[in-house]
């Protein structure tokens, strides 16, 4: 049996350094940081920025002209009839839907040169569907992996000539 003064001996051995976690917060201020520099940069040149978290809010007009990609460094792994994904800091292998023709058809599209409203009416054709029904289904599966950490938008300006409706 081992008493408190043992325990309490072991805690003390393992203490963290109290400036490390300065560190991490320094690092994630500057990175931070960083990103909003580049981004205002971008606005005043011209380029309109909008930030991950209000992609839920965008219209279906403007979220049709966004470009997505698979972010840089993302290994995409078929396996057991999922498409799945290993995130660059996170060793473990996510599964980001399961592997369907619809959701292979626009998974693949998210190649950094297809707009949203782009792969919506492509789908819309293949399955005879309407385009509201495509784009939301392109919609959901594009902010499920957004969320996932997985997918963004295009760094480069999409065309503003796709219209879809709202």
């Amino acid at each position: 049996m081992v008493d408190a003064g043992q325990v309490a001996s072991r805690k003390s051995n393992r203490s963290i350094d109290p400036r490390s976690r300065h560190v991490t917060g320094r690092r994630h201020f500057f990175r931070l940081f960083a990103g909003e520099t580049v981004a205002l940069i971008d606005e005043l040149q011209g380029t309109p920025q909008c930030r991950l978290v209000d992609l839920w809010e965008l219209p279906n007009a403007e979220l049709a002209a966004l470009v997505p990609q698979i972010c840089p460094g993302v290994d995409i792994v078929p396996q057991d009839g999922r498409t799945c994904a290993r995130i660059p800091g996170n060793g473990d292998l996510l599964a980001l839907f399961i592997s369907d023709e619809e959701s292979e058809f626009i998974f693949n599209r998210f190649d950094g040169l297809h707009t949203i409203g782009q792969i919506a009416c492509e789908l819309g054709t293949a399955l005879a569907v309407s385009e509201e029904e495509s784009l939301a289904r392109v919609r959901t599966l594009f902010l499920r992996l957004v969320r996932m950490k997985a997918c963004i938008p295009s760094n480069e300006g999409p065309p503003r000539n796709v219209s879809l409706p709202e």
